[in-house]
């Protein structure tokens, strides 16, 4: 008997490519290979539970997946999975093309039921969240989940959904938690991007790049929502300034009015520092810092500081001194940017006219003392930063990048030729509003309405399965129309950023969340040409040689690993580190 060092790959039977290439993925899948190979399933088959198969599609799976490690052929006819597998899903009966995604979904959801321990399904209500706290209602719906499931499918491939709407009227919030086996991820393109491009300042001053999604003409107290909820905090500052004016904008004030200033201004964002945080809410003075050079020329975009009123000038001195200038060995001088530059009005500060700077002197006075000599309500306390020294060029040069312009592109653009995984999970989470035919009931206005919904991640799974949504449907309905854009995506991906609970979902009540939560790729599907007449094959790291494979039908040949990330990706596997 032969005994073949290659892999061995899965004849086509006409179209089933699809098929060949989500086997494949299965049986390199770590556990779920384990669990088949060492007879586990056997322990696990429901032979009555009526949504299953009397264990006949696990066993033909099983079956196929023992020949395929044997390595005694060269490659395999599937032909009595396939054979069984239609006779409980007749759509694949025929030699027709199918989605390898959907093929995938529907043979793990078949397993789950002929191995599902559960014996008799009770009927349950989904609880609802009512105002409570995540993890309770999490919990509780996962319970709920858990007693109708529980399968080696649950334990590997299943995680939970925070599914949110709000009524755009009475702000009324419905929030549930739903079990999902895969992430289907929106390709976030220049052509359904609408975005908010912003500015993250780190503690450094340098920018970096970002873009909101933004589908209808919503008002900037909605854009600070949905930054915050992009960025995972509520301690946020924004400033929409240049270097020589910073603008006012309103909560109420709409998205076209944003993007009017936008054309001479940026959106700054930056975290708060701890120190602002302490402040309380009702002793902060949100004060504006400019910084300039000996000729009085701005060196920088306007941006905001949060002191605390009770503040003296002199601790100003002392907080800029170890903030900037020790480390630069710079000297300085502050100034209050006065209300009288061109006018005869007098100056608030000094009482002068044509006043363009005051000069602010250390001393015992506040900021609240400053602040009230203002007797405009929209004028903003402006506090100048004059630099003079050998250190001043290094500190706004460009190479230090203190303070100029870096654009960084790595989260979201609206104009690139390729796209990240990270784009389109960000894009994913963003909120939209319901159509007209798509509308929510609300309980509190008792009508339909065209709710702003929100789907988020709230916990991932051992095996973490993404499906890049390519295709979408056209004019005509029996055809899709593919999105060929090229997608990148890492052998190590992190996940942190995009859930809100890091724990299993068997797990929520024990360990400690960490800020980390990586992935390490096992799989990928790949698709060529358009749905109907495409081809699918998969690259796969072995179980058993950690060597990549391209597994295409019959032929299975390494491939180096360099090569495992193009355009072509379709299906995306990932194994949970820990």
């Amino acid at each position: 008997m032969i005994s073949y060092t290659q892999q061995t790959g899965l004849g086509n039977l006409g179209n089933t490519c699809f098929m060949n290439s989500a086997i494949q993925i299965l049986s390199n899948t770590p556990g779920f290979a384990d669990y088949i190979l060492n007879d586990i399933y056997q322990f696990d088959i429901n032979l009555i539970n009526p949504l299953g198969s009397s264990g006949e599609i696990i066993q033909s799976f099983a079956t196929l997946i023992k020949e395929l490690k044997s390595k005694e052929q060269q490659f395999i006819i599937p032909n009595s999975f396939k054979k069984t597998f239609s006779k409980f899903y007749n759509i694949y009966y025929g030699n027709e093309q199918h989605d390898a995604a959907e093929f995938l979904l529907q043979l793990l959801d078949a397993i789950n039921e002929d191995v599902n321990q559960i014996k008799k399904k009770p009927y349950l209500i989904t609880p609802s969240s009512q105002g409570r706290e995540d993890l309770v209602v999490a919990i509780e719906s996962w319970d709920v989940h858990s007693q109708r499931n529980q399968s080696i499918i649950t334990l590997l491939f299943q995680a939970q959904f925070k599914s949110k709407i709000e009524c755009p009227n009475c702000k009324n919030i419905s929030i549930n938690f739903d079990p999902y086996m895969m992430i289907q991820l929106p390709l976030a393109t220049k052509n359904n991007e609408k975005g908010i491009v912003y500015y993250l300042l780190d503690d450094q001053q340098r920018q970096k790049q970002m873009t909101l999604s933004v589908f209808k003409n919503y008002n900037f107290e909605w854009l600070q929502n949905e930054i915050k909820n992009q960025l995972r905090s509520q301690d946020l500052i924004f400033n929409l300034s240049n270097q020589k004016t910073n603008y006012e904008i309103r909560p109420e004030d709409d998205i076209q009015y944003l993007k009017q200033l936008l054309q001479h201004s940026k959106l700054f964002v930056r975290y708060m520092q701890i120190y602002e945080i302490q402040v309380p809410h009702n002793y902060r003075c949100h004060t504006l810092i400019t910084h300039i050079n000996p000729e009085f020329q701005i060196l920088t975009d306007i941006i905001t500081l949060v002191f605390d009123f009770r503040t003296k000038i002199f601790e100003i001195y002392d907080f800029i001194d170890k903030t900037y200038a020790q480390k630069f060995q710079c000297q300085f001088d502050l100034f209050l940017q006065s209300n009288s530059q061109e006018t005869e009005q007098q100056c608030y500060f000094c009482h002068k006219s044509y006043c363009k700077f005051c000069e602010l002197k250390k001393c015992q006075h506040s900021l609240k003392y400053i602040n009230n000599c203002i007797s405009q309500p929209n004028f903003q306390l402006n506090i100048i930063i004059k630099w003079y020294g050998q250190g001043v060029p290094q500190m706004f040069n460009k190479e230090s990048s203190t303070f100029k312009l870096e654009e960084i592109n790595d989260q979201f653009s609206i104009n690139k030729s390729s796209i990240t995984i990270y784009d389109c999970l960000s894009y994913s989470q963003q909120q939209q509003q319901l159509d007209e035919n798509n509308s929510w009931y609300c309980n509190q206005c008792n009508q339909h309405v065209k709710g702003i919904k929100q789907l988020l991640l709230y916990s991932t799974p051992q095996i973490l399965i993404f499906q890049l949504k390519r295709f979408k449907s056209s004019e005509d309905i029996t055809q899709k129309i593919k999105n060929n854009i090229f997608v990148k995506f890492p052998q190590i991906l992190n996940m942190a950023q995009y859930v809100t609970n890091l724990k299993l979902p068997n797990n929520y009540l024990n360990g400690h969340d960490t800020n980390e939560l990586k992935y390490k790729l096992f799989g990928i599907i790949n698709h060529y040409g358009e749905l109907q007449e495409g081809h699918y094959n998969s690259y796969i790291k072995n179980l058993e040689n950690q060597k990549w494979y391209c597994y295409d039908d019959s032929q299975v040949t390494e491939i180096q690993l360099q090569n495992i990330v193009t355009e072509h990706a379709y299906v995306l596997c990932y194994e949970r580190q820990n």
